[in-house]
């Protein structure tokens, strides 16, 4: 009766290995299936969005109501009244703003600005650091003082641009940099300017019209409210004003 009962149970364990074996291969199976069902989907929706980021340009953005833009109430070179209007949003700390106004900025000036085909414009978008909105701060006094030296201070803030992650736009250097390059300002008023923050509302309502407009990187172009899917290829941005110009 021994022998019987240990065959017994013997067979009983042979029967639960077999068993536990079946289920770890069931649910490997089961593992393995559910897996390539994840890629599956996953690869389905990352096309999806790729596909809409392709059709509406940079960051998925389409075309905007030119309206969100307030022309009237920002820094342009160029021609105001031509046909075609070019918007910039941008931050003075940007190291790669400070590229787009050494490479494209002068391609723009000399073939659609000087000639009077096109307005640019610059709209604050500062989001690096809180001398962002420093510097933001104190091209709107400048541009109160003088609309046409605000330009001067676009370009001397960029070619004068410290390290992205270190706190180099404050009052004292942009008031010195005013005294250096932009001489027909008040110095004593854009220091108070400053120090009062007193364009501060228009530097965050000029963020507001980022948001508006769906801009989530610096520096983002528009050109009569459509944005240019590459800031640097200006053979793309020349027949997009070409294209404005000749409706």
């Amino acid at each position: 009766m021994a022998k019987k009962k240990t065959g017994q149970s013997h067979k009983q364990k042979k029967k639960q290995v077999e068993a536990r074996s079946d289920r770890m291969q069931t649910l490997t199976l089961v593992t393995v299936i559910l897996l390539f069902l994840g890629l599956g989907i996953f690869a389905l929706v990352d096309s999806f969005i790729g596909g809409e980021e392709v059709k509406q340009g940079d960051g998925g953005k389409a075309n905007v109501d030119e309206a969100i833009f307030a022309y009237d109430k920002q820094p342009v070179r160029g021609n105001p009244d031509a046909k075609v209007r070019i918007v910039e949003f941008g931050d003075y700390k940007c190291p790669v703003c400070k590229r787009f106004k050494d490479e494209i900025f002068p391609k723009l000036k000399k073939d659609f600005l000087d000639t009077d085909k096109a307005g640019f414009y610059f709209i604050n978008n500062p989001f690096i650091g809180e001398d962002s909105v420093t510097a933001g701060i104190a091209g709107e006094a400048v541009y109160e003082q003088d609309p046409d030296a605000f330009w001067k201070f676009y370009h001397a803030v960029y070619d004068n641009q410290g390290p992205e992650k270190e706190t180099w736009a404050t009052q004292e250097f942009l008031v010195d940099l005013a005294k250096k390059e932009i001489p027909g300002v008040d110095r004593q008023k854009l220091k108070q300017a400053i120090e009062d923050r007193k364009y501060e509302d228009a530097v965050q309502q000029d963020r507001q019209i980022a948001a508006k407009a769906g801009v989530t990187s610096v520096p983002t172009l528009f050109i009569n409210g459509k944005p240019v899917p590459n800031t640097f290829d200006y053979d793309q941005i020349r027949k997009m004003i070409e294209e404005e110009l000749e409706k």
